[in-house]
C-alpha cells in the first residue's frame, strides 16, 4: 500500500505546484491594478468639481489658443500687405530713377550724334575743333545738371522709401493694418 500511497501523494503534488506558481503570477499582475486603485482612492480632488474646473481651464486655454491663432494670421496677412507696399514703393522709386537715367543717356547720345554730324559738315579743321570743344563744354554742363537732378531724385526716392518702411514697421508693431 505504501506504493499506492506514494503514487497518490505524488500525483496531487504536481497540480499544487502549478497552483502555487499561478497565484504568484497573478499577484504580480494584480499589483499594478491595486497600486492604481490606491492612488486613485488617495486623490481626494478627483470629483465633479475638479473635473468641471479642469474642463473650464481647458476651454479657456482653447479659446486663448484660437484667439492667438486668429491674431497671428491677421498679423501675418497685414504684415505681408505692408511689406508688399514697401516693395511696390521701392520698385516705383527704382523705375523712376531708371527712367531718368535712360532719358539722360538718350539726350546725351542725341547730342553726340548732332555734334558728329556737325563735324562731318564742317569745312576746316579749326571748325571741327571748335565744334568738338563746344560739344564737350555743353556735355559737361548737361551731365553735371543731370547728375544733380539724379542725386536729388535719388534722395527723395530713398527718403520716401524709408518713410514707407518706418510707417510699415510702426503699423506692424501696433498691429494696425
Amino acid at each position: 500500500m505504501r506504493v499506492a500511497e506514494c503514487e497518490t501523494t505524488m500525483a496531487p503534488a504536481r497540480p499544487r505546484a502549478r497552483h502555487r506558481i499561478a497565484p504568484a503570477h497573478e499577484m504580480i499582475e494584480d499589483m499594478h491594478g491595486r497600486a492604481a486603485g490606491r492612488t486613485l482612492s488617495q486623490m481626494h480632488c478627483v470629483d465633479g468639481w475638479a473635473l468641471a474646473n479642469a474642463q473650464a481651464v481647458a476651454q479657456q486655454g482653447f479659446g486663448w489658443a484660437q484667439e492667438f491663432s486668429r491674431r497671428s494670421a491677421a498679423a501675418l496677412h497685414g504684415g505681408a500687405r505692408l511689406w508688399a507696399n514697401v516693395g511696390e514703393t521701392a520698385w516705383s522709386s527704382l523705375k523712376l530713377l531708371n527712367d531718368n537715367v535712360v532719358r539722360s543717356l538718350g539726350a546725351n547720345t542725341e547730342a553726340a550724334f548732332d555734334a558728329a554730324e556737325a563735324c562731318a559738315r564742317a569745312d576746316t579743321l579749326y571748325a571741327i575743333v571748335a565744334l568738338q570743344g563746344d560739344f564737350v563744354r555743353r556735355l559737361l554742363a548737361r551731365t553735371s545738371e543731370q547728375t544733380r537732378e539724379f542725386i536729388d531724385l535719388s534722395v527723395r526716392a530713398s527718403q520716401h522709401l524709408l518713410e514707407t518702411v518706418e510707417d510699415a514697421a510702426v503699423r506692424l508693431t501696433r498691429m494696425d493694418f
